[in-house]
């Protein structure tokens, strides 16, 4: 497979994996998110646009690619030409660490791997993999899949008789990394959250928000301010008796156009 083609399927895998999630999910829906115009995107879906590697960099961007998609995207823009064995060995050290970047970015980005570290100290808990996919609603295939990247990563550990308990290992990845992971993260909780929005009963949640003119200059206090609620409210909740896997969103940002970006 070219680049180009390359470009191209992967803009219909996602655009149908939008799809999926929302039936009224457009291309010029994908256009928006892509930041290009939906002529040009449409262009590209059907092979009749040239990509170039610059503009295949702009989608790995937007679409928020983990960084083994990333490089699986682009890397036909140019082929790299392996001349000697030190070469070889640099090329092989470089994949095994986009493979581990990928489990990173996979971990913080998918809800799956931390409601599956909170599973495992409810009450009652069960390592059986059918039990933990029909806890958290998801297929056995996704929860398995979760747990071998959590086994990977030295998160939890499988005893000889199946049974899963956490370990201390602590969750690292570079900045670049946790930056994008975290915007896919958000992203995904905003869809979850829609969904919970219409599944959950009012008395089982808690949806909020206000709108309130704000001094820019007091944001590092308000960060503050939430993260020791988040804090307090993780201890309220945390306790011997915890039998289901809760996730907090809180969510602060400019509805008005920043000063700064008009000074600019």
């Amino acid at each position: 497979m070219n680049e180009q083609a390359r470009v191209q399927e992967l803009l219909m895998r996602k655009f149908c994996e939008f799809k999926v999630k929302n039936p009224s999910f457009s291309v010029r829906a994908l256009a928006t998110r892509l930041e290009m115009q939906p002529s040009a995107t449409n262009e590209i879906l059907k092979g009749q646009r040239r990509i170039s590697r610059k503009m295949a960099e702009k989608i790995a961007d937007k679409l928020l690619l983990d960084p083994s998609e990333r490089a699986d995207l682009l890397k036909d823009y140019p082929a790299s030409l392996v001349k000697n064995k030190q070469l070889v060995q640099a090329r092989d050290k470089m994949l095994e660490a986009l493979k581990l970047n990928s489990d990173q970015f996979e971990l913080i980005s998918d809800w799956i791997h931390f409601a599956i570290l909170s599973l495992v100290r409810v009450k009652n808990f069960n390592s059986d993999i059918s039990w933990i996919a029909e806890r958290l609603g998801v297929s056995d295939v996704e929860a398995r899949k979760a747990i071998l990247r959590l086994q990977y990563l030295n998160l939890i550990y499988i005893g000889d008789k199946g049974i899963i308990t956490r370990t201390s290992q602590p969750v690292r990845t570079t900045d670049d990394i946790q930056d994008l992971s975290l915007q896919k993260m958000h992203a995904n909780d905003l869809e979850i959250a829609r969904g919970k929005l219409q599944t959950i009963p009012v008395e089982k949640r808690d949806y909020t928000n206000f709108t309130f003119p704000a001094n820019p200059k007091t944001i590092k206090r308000a960060k503050e301010i939430i993260r020791k609620a988040q804090d307090e409210l993780e201890k309220l909740m945390n306790d011997d008796d915890a039998v289901e896997v809760y996730r907090v969103c809180m969510y602060l940002f400019p509805l008005t156009k920043l000063e700064q970006d008009e000074a600019q």
